[in-house]
């Protein structure tokens, strides 16, 4: 169990909650799932019953709280007395480079919040302080004094794995309807510069994205990374693969040690 944990159960016993938790934590709401489930798994507990109007809170549920509300008093009150804040890192991204990294940092047990942002108000929320870190596709231009770490994200063609897909056939695309997604920027890229006159269909999320595929007969450019972790889905090995830049941003050394380890490169630089 991690300190934050006693945060979110309270958090959830008093707003009955996901969604309002995870606004008011700043996390983000796979976050709080996430936690409540490994709380729950380490006290061989059921805490909370989900229903259509919210979270019921169960027997075992009040039974933690009795002893949440006093951790959670206590731990404020060491707070004040040592006058330290909550040593908490704050990260912010894109939609899906944290689907991407989420789930590594949350392996690690880092004491963080994951924050999605729109690509122009990472820059300026970094700048402002409200991140510790930024991940992002685009070069920023952050304050100096910081570390920049960079990585190469290879994307790959992607079809159901269900489905034979000969190398000659020619099949609709799946793009994000979002201007600014680089996914979407680097297929409209790679099918310009071969003039392929293919059907683009527009999708709103990733994870729509993602089941449509493994159900139809189409294709799109999605990361290596994503593709391993779904079973429903495969490479196509006669399609190039696209590279996506990847960098990340942070003003302390031990920030940069992590995204180092967390993009895998032997070198960063200040």
């Amino acid at each position: 169990m991690e300190l934050n944990d006693i945060t979110i159960f309270m958090e959830l016993y008093r707003n009955r909650s996901i969604t309002k938790t995870a606004e008011l934590l700043h996390y983000t709401q796979s976050n709080v799932s996430t936690r409540l489930m490994k709380l729950e798994k380490e006290f061989h507990g059921t805490f909370f019953l989900r229903t259509r109007s919210g979270l019921e809170i169960l027997p075992d549920g009040e039974r933690f709280c009795k002893y949440a509300s006093r951790a959670e008093k206590t731990l404020k009150s060491l707070y004040q007395e040592f006058q330290v804040e909550n040593p908490e890192i704050r990260i912010g991204s894109t939609q899906l480079l944290s689907r991407l990294y989420f789930p590594w940092l949350f392996e690690k047990n880092c004491h963080f919040t994951m924050h999605t942002d729109a690509v122009k108000k990472l820059n300026r929320n970094f700048n402002s302080q409200i991140y510790d870190i930024i991940i992002t596709h685009m070069v920023q231009t952050p304050e100096t004094g910081i570390f920049q770490i960079q990585k190469s994200e290879p994307l790959l063609w992607t079809a159901s794995s269900s489905l034979n897909i000969l190398p000659e056939e020619v099949l609709p695309v799946f793009v994000s309807r979002d201007k600014l997604c680089p996914l979407r920027h680097l297929t409209l890229q790679v099918l310009s510069q071969e003039k392929s006159e293919l059907s683009l269909i527009e999708v709103d999320t990733l994870d729509l994205m993602i089941s449509l595929l493994s159900s139809t007969r189409t294709i799109a450019l999605l990361p290596e990374k994503l593709i391993k972790e779904e079973k429903r889905l495969k490479a196509l090995p006669f399609l190039s693969p696209v590279i996506l830049p990847v960098y990340g941003y942070c003003r302390r050394k031990t920030d940069a040690d992590m995204l180092k380890e967390l993009f895998e490169e032997p070198d960063y630089h200040i």
